[in-house]
């Protein structure tokens, strides 16, 4: 019996898998990869991409067709660059979710395969916080030991699960204390009836350990007392 499962899957359900890690004695046979190359970039439109390293054997996949004319190879999509072919990075030929990447540049890498951790379901994001792979404020010393596992189990069971919509409590404490975690910023608008008039606004947020130089640089920019201080229009929505 598995000692964690972890459960992911891609925005519109189709594309599912598991991750079971069998025993917590063991360290260092998953880790946590922050990965900001070019290469990555280019592939997931995003200056970062978090992946989750893990032991192939502890991981299951598998795909759910919601119409009868798809099949596995139109749900599981495979890219490979011509830039590295020994790279295959799977997502859903659906909703597009970048879901693994596996290469083979050594045996050691074969062996293993990467999940972007934004696939992960909440709940379980919220285990690798306990498990000390995320921050999490209910971890210990003790819950930061690696996980891992020898041999395959003899079953396995591929879950569904609703889609949730929340936001990651992890990511906002990794970002608290730099520029991503002090800066909010809220634009919107609205037109009249008939055309002739357009209203534009945008409102930026500072909390109080923002330096000179942050204020300065945005001179034009007025804090949200200032900005709706004397202003009655209340009916601005966003566009």
């Amino acid at each position: 019996m598995a000692f964690e499962t972890l459960h992911g899957s891609c925005a519109c359900g189709r594309n599912r898998y598991v991750v079971e890690i069998p025993d917590k004695n063991q360290t260092q046979l998953a880790e946590l990869r922050y990965d900001n190359t070019s290469a990555s970039r280019s592939h997931s439109a995003s200056p970062l991409t978090l992946w989750l390293r893990v032991p192939l054997i502890w991981f299951t996949s598998a795909t759910f067709a919601q119409f009868p004319d798809e099949t596995q190879s139109s749900i599981r999509r495979t890219f490979v660059s011509p830039f590295a072919s020994n790279t295959r990075r799977q997502f859903c030929g659906f909703c597009g979710t970048q879901l693994t990447s596996w290469h083979e540049q050594t045996s050691e890498d074969a062996e293993h395969i990467c999940l972007t951790v934004g696939s992960l379901l909440d709940e379980d994001q919220a285990l690798l916080g306990q498990l000390g792979f995320l921050p999490s404020g209910d971890s210990s010393d003790d819950d930061n030991t690696g996980v891992a596992g020898p041999s395959r189990t003899t079953s396995r069971t591929i879950v569904r699960s609703d889609i949730r919509s929340r936001g990651a409590p992890w990511f906002e404490e990794i970002v608290e204390n730099t520029k991503l975690g002090r800066l909010k910023q809220q634009r919107g608008g609205h037109s009249s009836h008939d055309g002739s008039v357009r209203v534009e606004w945008e409102v930026v947020e500072w909390n109080e350990a923002d330096d000179a130089d942050d204020e300065s640089a945005a001179g034009s920019k007025r804090k949200v007392g200032e900005f709706l201080e004397g202003n009655d229009d209340t009916e601005m929505r966003t566009v």
